[in-house]
C-alpha cells in the first residue's frame, strides 16, 4: 500500500484573473532551492507532469520542469478553479504545495471556436451553392422530357450528325400544273403534255386542214 507524501506546507498565491482565449501562465511557488517540482494537480484532479506525460493534451498544458510553472493554452471559463503544484523537499520525504486559483472572464468564444464556426460557416455556403446548381441543371433537363429523337438521315447535310427534337414535318402540297386551252378537248396529249399554255397547239386540227388542202394524186 502506497503511503501519502507528508505534507510540510502549503502556500497559497491568492488569486490570477485572465481573460477567455488567453494563455494563463500559473507560477509553481512550492519550487525553490530546498524543493524540486514534481507535477501539477488541476481541480477536477487531473495531473500534469513527468510522472503522466500520457494522460492529458500536451498542446493544451505545457510545463517547465526547472521553474515547475504551467502554462495553459486558450483557457476557457471553464476551466476556472484551484491548482496546486507538488514539489518534494530534497532533505526529506515532505511535500510543500503551492496553490493558486484562476478566474477566466470573458464569454468564452476562443480561437479554435472562431476556426470552427468559419468552417461550419463555409460548409453552410458550399452545401447551398450545390443545391442552387443540382435545381438549375434539374430544371434545364425537365425541358426535354417526354420529347422524342428524330432519327436524323445519313445524307442530310444540314443535320451535321446531331440529334433533332420536336421537329415537325409539314408536306407542302404542289399545285397541279392547269391544261391550256384546246381546240380539241378529247386530246389528253395536248392537255397534259404541254405544261407551257403559250405552246399549246391543236395539232390535229393542223393535220386535217393540210389533208383538206393537199390534193390526192391521180389513182390512174
Amino acid at each position: 500500500m502506497q503511503l501519502l507524501p507528508l505534507i510540510d506546507s502549503v502556500k497559497n498565491t491568492g488569486v490570477m484573473k485572465v481573460s477567455a482565449g488567453d494563455t494563463a501562465t500559473l507560477q509553481c511557488i512550492s519550487n525553490d532551492y530546498n524543493h524540486n517540482f514534481m507535477f501539477w494537480v488541476l481541480g477536477d484532479r487531473k495531473v500534469i507532469g513527468p510522472t503522466n506525460d500520457h494522460d492529458y493534451d500536451k498542446n493544451k498544458y505545457k510545463y517547465e520542469v526547472l521553474s515547475g510553472n504551467l502554462k495553459i493554452h486558450a483557457v476557457t471559463p471553464a476551466e476556472s478553479g484551484f491548482y496546486q503544484c507538488f514539489s518534494k523537499n530534497i532533505n526529506s520525504d515532505g511535500v510543500t504545495i503551492g496553490q493558486v486559483e484562476m478566474l477566466v472572464n470573458g464569454s468564452g468564444f476562443t480561437a479554435m471556436d472562431a476556426v470552427k464556426l468559419v468552417a461550419i460557416v463555409c460548409s453552410i455556403i458550399i452545401i447551398i451553392a450545390c443545391a442552387v446548381i443540382f435545381f438549375r441543371l434539374r430544371k434545364e433537363r425537365s425541358k426535354y422530357d417526354g420529347r422524342s429523337i428524330v432519327p436524323v438521315d445519313d445524307n442530310d447535310e444540314d443535320a451535321d450528325g446531331e440529334e433533332i427534337y420536336n421537329r415537325t414535318t409539314t408536306t407542302i402540297t404542289q399545285p397541279q400544273p392547269v391544261a391550256g386551252p384546246s381546240r380539241n378537248p378529247s386530246s389528253e396529249q395536248l392537255l397534259y403534255g404541254i405544261d407551257n399554255q403559250g405552246l399549246d397547239t391543236d395539232f390535229n386540227s393542223v393535220f386535217e386542214n393540210i389533208q383538206i388542202k393537199t390534193p390526192q394524186g391521180s389513182l390512174i
